[in-house]
């Protein structure tokens, strides 16, 4: 009996970080990890840009995309939040271009960039990065 309720236990911590979701077309086992995408912003001195604005937009929806906030501070200097996982409803499986805009807090320096995010299917757990920077270098106006 004693090792009847170990195994039980042990089971429960092996399948404790994972969730069910078998709503759209099987069983899933979705991890409760929650991804962020982010993308670093530079000078043309290769200084990290910290005063940044950026607009992010659905190419195929053109829905204007908005990260959860609260990252600042918890990203390196000049990382800016591209997607997360709060957007899951936002992009197809088969993976959407997302235009990413932005000028620093002056209006001197700006950029353009554009990204593909998916939500692979059956399961729907995750946003996945499939194409775009990691860094871009701003450019004066």
């Amino acid at each position: 009996m004693k090792r009847l309720v170990l195994g039980l236990l042990a089971g429960t911590l092996v399948l404790g970080p994972v969730s069910a979701c078998d709503d759209v077309g099987g069983p899933c086992a979705c991890t409760e990890e929650f991804r962020v995408f982010l993308v670093t912003l530079v000078d043309q001195a290769g200084v990290p840009v910290t005063d940044a604005s950026l607009t992010r937009t659905n190419l195929r929806t053109g829905a204007a995309l908005e990260p959860v906030d609260g990252w600042l501070g918890l990203v390196d200097e000049g990382a800016y939040v591209v997607a997360d996982d709060n957007m899951i409803a936002e992009f197809s499986s088969a993976g959407d271009r997302v235009l990413v805009e932005g000028a620093n807090g002056a209006g001197t320096l700006t950029f353009s960039a554009e990204f593909r995010f998916a939500v692979p299917q059956p399961c729907a757990c995750h946003v996945e990065k499939l194409a775009g920077p990691d860094t871009v270098v701003m450019v004066s106006q």
